[in-house]
């Protein structure tokens, strides 16, 4: 065999071997997807993800997305769903070739670099992290810088999933505090301060402690009721400091229930207090994640005993 021929093998040999090792670096192997640059920026994972982590740099603050047996959450709260479901149908396949830059010096500049941007780590049930740098959004073309980590080349991701992965922690929880279905509401009792009052569905009217009700303040109060979403959400310190033991409304909600010795059943219960600047914090007596609710949102959903009911004149 001639010099020649010989060292056409060894080449083979050596593109073979590169080829064998390199979905074990990046843990094609090991089904934890595979992610390179050598064509392009390409993020693809075998199975969906199990948890989302997006880090923050340099503050290393990270929003975290993970899947229990109750659904998904973020930083321990309620997700919300269709946003997930969103971010869930791209990020297991993403893909570039536009070529943007070579030079580690744009790194930071552009939000790529260790200390910059948005370090996203993904894990699926095989295992992980498997992460990639998504920097900056492209202004003057759209879309997001992104880079392999140890890698110089920098592309430019388009479709959604840039923006996605820059919402912050509220960005991703679920607003939906709680849905009733009105047409089956029986009766409402309402203790605010000192003042408590029942609102009852009577055989063709509603009434207010056997008085005759508004009927427009009571169907505002029912909209309200159908779906209940939070204006914002608390802070940590905020939240930590609430205190429901003795708060400043009460809302309890009876639906029919005819096997019931009472014809009625506990639907949802609310506990409101007044927050420093003019809204409230809402929160279900049986749970403990804690909303921001607007005050004239509360004023339609627990109505004031003069806005329900013309009180006689002395």
């Amino acid at each position: 065999m001639s010099p020649k021929q010989l060292k056409l093998i060894g080449v083979l040999l050596g593109v073979a071997v590169l080829l064998y090792l390199l979905p074990r670096v990046f843990g094609g192997d090991e089904g934890r997807g595979t992610l390179s640059v050598s064509g392009g920026f390409v993020f693809q994972l075998p199975d969906p993800p199990t948890r989302v982590d997006v880090i923050l740099r340099p503050e290393h603050d990270t929003v975290r997305l993970e899947r229990t047996t109750t659904g998904w959450t973020v930083d321990g709260f309620r997700a919300d769903s269709a946003k997930v479901a969103n971010l869930l149908d791209v990020i297991v396949d993403l893909g570039s070739d536009l070529l943007v830059a070579r030079n580690p010096g744009n790194h930071f500049a552009m939000g790529v670099s260790a200390d910059s941007g948005r370090l996203v780590e993904v894990y699926t049930e095989a295992g992980g992290p498997l992460g990639f740098h998504l920097g900056k959004r492209d202004l003057a073309a759209g879309g997001y810088f992104v880079r392999q980590p140890g890698a110089d080349a920098v592309f430019r991701l388009e479709g959604p999933a840039g923006g996605y992965l820059g919402r912050d922690r509220d960005g991703w929880r679920d607003r939906a505090i709680a849905r009733v279905d009105t047409a089956t509401v029986r009766e409402i009792f309402i203790r605010r301060g000192d003042d408590e009052l029942v609102i009852r569905r009577a055989p063709g009217i509603w009434q207010v402690d056997g008085a005759p009700a508004d009927t427009s303040a009571v169907a505002g109060a029912l909209r309200t009721l159908a779906a209940i979403g939070a204006t914002g959400f608390p802070t940590d310190e905020e939240a930590a400091a609430a205190d429901f033991t003795n708060p400043d409304i009460e809302v309890d909600i009876f639906a029919e229930a005819a096997g019931d010795v009472t014809d009625r059943d506990l639907v949802l219960s609310l506990r409101l207090i007044a927050d420093d600047g003019g809204d409230w914090l809402i929160r279900k007596a049986d749970d403990v994640e804690i909303y921001h609710l607007a005050d004239y949102i509360v004023n339609r959903l627990v109505p004031e005993r003069s806005a329900l009911v013309d009180e006689p004149e002395p």
